[in-house]
């Protein structure tokens, strides 16, 4: 019975470390590594204010470019080890023609996979698998996403009165 004792408090401090060491790693380490990941593929974040606290990194006022056209400005960018949120989307450039250029909310959890996107576009939500290396998104649209963006619509197939959209990569 005290092996049981010892394996228990093992397995018990092994889950504490493992809890633990997220708060021992540098935040400003990680996200100097997420910008130099996002630089890789071109994309470019330049940004007025940047924040690190124990739990992550916030960016506000930022404006994302791929290669050197503007794509987007974001109010508010924050990633934490659990999830990654942006406040306050205005599209510009190639992106705007593409979809309605207002997004108030994209929240994106990386443990679980779940995405998550409101805008003028509509209501979006999407599942992420990493075994599987799948995406999959399901688009409630607007009205204003359905009469003036037929073009993104088209990537969407409409099934049991939902519009899907599958991929992996």
């Amino acid at each position: 019975m005290s092996w049981l004792k010892r394996v228990l408090a093992g397995l018990a401090l092994l889950l504490l470390f493992l809890a633990a060491a997220p708060l021992a790693l540098s935040k400003e380490r990680l996200c100097n590594a997420a910008l130099e990941a996002l630089k890789r593929e071109k994309i470019t974040l330049c940004y007025d204010e940047r924040r690190t606290s124990p739990l992550g990194c916030e960016q506000k006022f930022t404006t994302i470019l791929y290669g050197h056209s503007p794509v987007a400005k974001v109010k508010a960018l924050r990633a934490y080890p659990t999830k990654v949120e942006a406040e306050g989307i205005r599209l510009e450039g190639l992106a705007a023609g593409f979809l309605p250029p207002r997004i108030s909310l994209v929240r994106f959890d990386p443990l679980t996979g779940h995405l998550y996107a409101k805008g003028d576009f509509g209501e979006l939500k999407g599942k992420v698998s990493w075994t599987q290396r799948r995406v999959a998104l399901e688009l409630l649209p607007s009205s204003v996403m359905k009469r003036k963006y037929r073009q993104a619509m088209r990537l969407f197939t409409f099934k049991d009165g939902k519009y899907r959209y599958e991929t992996a990569f």
